[in-house]
């Protein structure tokens, strides 16, 4: 699978896709006028990684803010996890002590995902 970084925008974040690395990665803020149009490549290839893939994989979320178009991504996106089902995955929300909406976030996930055993992790 090709490797896909886009790089952070003011209103969107920095996205790693590293099918060769076992990595992918979003962090930043993310408030693009389209979250669907932005998100829709990103979804495409998370789906099509874990289609047939059951190799290490650390999947990092470091959000600083994000929009409401944006959660039903995230919830897309953990659907996606959850459906993998791999031993092999580690899912990180990576949240900032000093701005506790952050930790509020994590913990509405991973109260929704709970089989994913999504770690939070201060930073």
């Amino acid at each position: 699978m090709e490797k896909i970084i886009i790089e952070r925008k003011e209103d969107s974040p920095r996205v790693v896709l590293d099918a060769d690395n076992g990595l992918i990665e979003i962090e930043g803020e993310c408030y693009p006028e389209n979250a669907f149009e932005f998100f829709e490549p990103i979804v495409a290839w998370i789906e099509e990684y874990f289609k047939n893939n059951n190799q290490e994989t650390q999947v990092k979320f470091k959000l600083s803010y994000f929009n409401s178009s944006t959660t039903q991504i995230l919830f897309d996106i953990f659907d996606i996890l959850e459906e993998a089902k791999s031993d092999n995955l580690k899912i990180i929300w990576q949240y900032d002590p000093e701005n506790m909406n952050t930790y509020k976030d994590y913990e509405e996930f991973n109260e929704e995902f709970e089989e994913l055993h999504i770690e939070a992790v201060a930073g």
